[in-house]
């Protein structure tokens, strides 16, 4: 019978004229108006704020893990730098010497000249003619210093104006800045193997001991001299892919 009836009044609704249903429709949204709006206040309450909550947590969350990236980062830096600083000290060669480490700022590449600007951490001690070091060779010496704002600049071994005593098997000359990542070794007596490595020579006050600076990438006969040879060299290092450098300082104060 219930249901009987539930069908007629939904029929007798169905065929109704339209004026009398909307009648009924706004009757019924009167009487029942204040049960609505509190369900549908708290149905957006909970839409609106769960996804709020959750927007905030992953914001949070990404948050620490950047922080945490860059931390390692640092952490990674910094123990690189340790390293290399712990590794020269270790070296018995190096026994009373201090090293300046330093960043590479800029560089600068052209016809007259090669030089890389470098910014120091510890710049008391620096001074010019003093050796520089980029992955455990040498790469220049130091050109001129600024104090004031701990900068100093590098001349390359590649510039046109580098000159540095170096040895090359047995035989030691003046090795020449030539430009374009190279150096010359001109006027040997003997000839010397490609691949042969070239050592700095020391020089009282700046360096004891003779270090890598770089390797011959060529040896021909001098065009005015067919009796003697002149030797191209090339870097030991990439030296346009250094960041850091370590500045040698002989007898530091103490």
């Amino acid at each position: 019978m219930l249901f009987t009836w539930f069908m007629l009044t939904g029929l007798i609704l169905l065929f109704a004229p339209q004026e009398f249903t909307g009648k009924f429709q706004l009757a019924f949204v009167h009487v029942f108006r204040w049960p609505l709006s509190v369900g549908g206040n708290v149905a957006l309450t909970a839409r609106t704020q769960q996804p709020s909550a959750e927007d905030a947590s992953a914001r949070v969350e990404t948050q620490y893990r950047n922080y945490v990236a860059n931390l390692e980062q640092t952490l990674d830096q910094q123990r690189q730098k340790f390293e290399k600083l712990y590794g020269l000290h270790n070296t018995y060669v190096w026994q009373g010497v201090d090293f300046a480490l330093a960043d590479v700022v800029t560089r600068t590449a052209n016809e007259s000249g090669n030089e890389l600007t470098i910014d120091c951490r510890k710049p008391d001690g620096l001074a010019k003619g003093q050796y520089v070091l980029g992955d455990e060779s040498v790469i220049g010496t130091i050109a001129d210093v600024f104090p004031q704002i701990g900068k100093a600049e590098v001349k390359l071994i590649t510039d046109s104006t580098s000159k540095i005593p170096v040895k090359i098997g047995s035989v030691s000359s003046i090795m020449i800045g030539a430009g374009n990542n190279s150096a010359r070794v001109e006027m040997l007596k003997s000839q010397v193997k490609v691949g042969e490595n070239v050592f700095a020579l020391g020089q009282r006050g700046f360096l004891d001991a003779p270090i890598i600076v770089g390797k011959v990438s060529r040896c021909e006969r001098n065009t005015r001299n067919a009796s003697l040879w002149d030797v191209t060299v090339v870097p030991a290092c990439d030296i346009q892919k250094i960041e850091d450098v370590a500045v040698i300082i002989m007898n530091p104060q103490k």
